[in-house]
């Protein structure tokens, strides 16, 4: 008998969703639903509501629901469970709703749930970047070090700090939140620099051409690096710099043992990083989905149980 976690990675298209257990093991097939982002309040929770049921309803007889954990996009109060987001075209309408509160009150009544928690119903939200960031340090690449910087890389620049199983997000060590992307950086901020965008952008100024459009743009520029172009591999390279850069006064900070990234362009980190950032060694992990599946499981685990 194990107490389960019910994990979903919520997206503008999809919705991911796992069963977990306490060794981080989905204990079943990975479900992907649609995510539904443009629909009104009440269908949202209710669609919400209905996902959080059809999970539980595959967990196995002997095994008790800890609670729901849930990757959601931001802006959010994760603390409070707050919407936030707005003007982008995914879940306006549920701004300012609290999800964390609105969800618990809908499952605690769903029929044939009642009996099924090993405490009181309970949902938590956090950003992807951080359950990305549990996940790892407890499960898996991160998981032989006591203090990591975690970051993804992708449509965004996500990042999280770890020290003994747990998010740092307040001190002098980190940035507000933990969160390095909307921190200033040249004439803009971390983000524009340090993601997909950035990448294209900077194509743009080195005057590489031909890149296409779309979400095979960076993929199409790392193939030409592997190939030998030296433009191309030099695109990379600036890249990294960059990285570097933006990571440098956090690691100083903070002194991590390790980096982890994650993310697609992840993917590509052959071409813009070391074996180490400024003598820290960097692990890439090869799926930061489950990654943020099993780090719903230690929102749970927190309290000193595990």
């Amino acid at each position: 008998m194990d107490d389960i976690v019910l994990a979903f990675d919520v997206g503008g298209t999809y919705v991911k969703a796992g069963i977990v257990g306490s060794d981080g093991s989905l204990l079943e097939p990975l479900s992907i639903y649609p995510a539904r982002a443009g629909e009104a309040k009440e269908e949202l929770l209710r669609h919400f509501a209905d996902l959080i049921a059809d999970q539980a309803k595959r967990v196995s007889a002997g095994n008790r629901i800890r609670g729901v954990g849930i990757a959601f996009p931001g802006p959010c109060d994760y603390e409070r469970g707050i919407c936030r987001t707005r003007g982008l075209n995914k879940f306006d309408a549920l701004y300012g709703v609290n999800l964390k509160e609105e969800l618990t009150n809908r499952i605690a009544i769903i029929p044939g749930l009642r009996d099924r928690w090993s405490d009181a119903p309970a949902v938590a939200i956090e950003n992807d970047a951080a359950l990305f960031a549990l996940g790892e340090c407890a499960f898996g690449a991160g998981h032989p070090y006591e203090k990591t910087i975690c970051l993804t890389i992708g449509t965004g620049f996500g990042s999280a700090f770890i020290r003994k199983g747990r998010l740092i997000k307040s001190g002098h060590e980190v940035p507000p939140s933990g969160w390095l992307y909307r921190l200033p950086y040249r004439s803009g901020m971390m983000d524009d620099y340090i993601s997909r965008r950035g990448i294209v952008r900077l194509a743009g100024e080195m005057g590489i051409k031909g890149v296409p459009s779309g979400e095979e743009d960076v993929k199409h520029l790392a193939q030409r690096a592997r190939f030998g172009e030296g433009i191309a591999v030099q695109l990379f390279r600036e890249f990294g710099h960059r990285l570097e850069e933006v990571l440098l006064p956090f690691i100083q900070s903070f002194r991590p043992e390790a980096i982890i990234l994650g993310g697609q362009i992840a993917q590509s980190a052959d071409l813009f990083v070391s074996e180490a950032i400024g003598s820290v060694p960097v692990r890439v992990s090869p799926d930061l989905s489950v990654s943020a599946l099993r780090g719903a499981y230690r929102l749970f685990a927190e309290d000193g149980k595990d």
